[in-house]
């Protein structure tokens, strides 16, 4: 009776402390991006999660990416820099890359920020669809993908190398004559890139739902239609800043960052 006591009690201790190592670890202090590229002159806010302490920023090279008492980065020159917060005894860190700014905003060099509304003639296989707008409303990734995954008991569960990325638009059909989907325009399987629009991504599986909106993968529009639309897709992790691609002439595309 009082090994099977001493065997409950060194149980229950080992829970215990799994529970309160599991929560330290959830609880710790973070940075809402380790990995930026900006252009030259752009900017960035970078926020600490998960604690109240003070921060102190600090930037390995001031003249290439500077950081404000407040988080904000600026891009200066082109290279490489690590932005530091130090914070409750913690150092966090941020690598930035900036590159060299091009004239031709939307280009791969120079992607615009998908978060303003783009106006553009939409081409697929060399033919003209129609005219269009679409506007980034949020993107997700990370833990905060994550967490929104959970809320729908029927979403995959990712393994370690793995994360989901949440894309969530407001697409207009302004003018044309024939319906087109959704994921013709937003093609998520072959137009999503990351580490500087050079490295495409290929999706490991798609159709999950992370808030109750028409699913982009479904989603078809006649000209006149209006619609939010969103899809959450599986990826392989490591392709953060994410990029994506739409084709807007015959033989080529306007580039998009989900960076604000």
């Amino acid at each position: 009776m009082r090994k099977t006591l001493s065997l409950l009690l060194v149980f229950a201790t080992l829970c215990s402390f799994c529970l309160t190592a599991a929560t330290a670890q959830a609880a710790a202090p973070k940075l809402n991006k380790k990995k930026l590229s900006l252009s030259k002159g752009s900017s960035f806010q970078l926020k600490v999660k998960n604690s109240s302490a003070p921060v102190k920023w600090t930037s390995s090279k001031k003249k290439v990416a500077s950081v404000s008492k407040k988080g904000k980065v600026k891009a200066k020159a082109v290279g490489a820099a690590t932005i530091t917060a130090k914070t409750g005894g913690k150092k966090l860190r941020c690598k930035v890359t900036v590159r060299k700014k091009t004239s031709a905003s939307g280009t791969k060099a120079n992607p615009k920020s998908a978060y303003t509304t783009t106006t553009f003639n939409y081409y697929e296989e060399g033919k003209k669809r129609g005219r269009f707008s679409i506007k980034l409303l949020r993107f997700v990734s990370g833990d905060e993908a994550a967490a929104m995954a959970k809320t729908n008991s029927e979403n995959l569960i990712p393994e370690r190398t793995q994360e989901y990325i949440y894309f969530k638009f407001r697409i207009c059909y302004l003018s044309g004559s024939q319906t087109v989907n959704a994921k013709d325009i937003f093609n998520y399987y072959y137009n999503i890139f990351g580490d500087n629009s050079t490295r495409q991504m290929r999706n490991l599986d798609w159709g999950f739902f992370f808030e109750p909106i028409d699913d982009l993968g479904t989603t078809v529009l006649s000209p006149g239609n209006k619609v939010t639309c969103g899809k959450a897709i599986l990826i392989n992790k490591g392709y953060d800043p994410i990029t994506f691609r739409i084709q807007t002439g015959k033989d080529s595309y306007t580039w998009f960052t989900t960076e604000q």
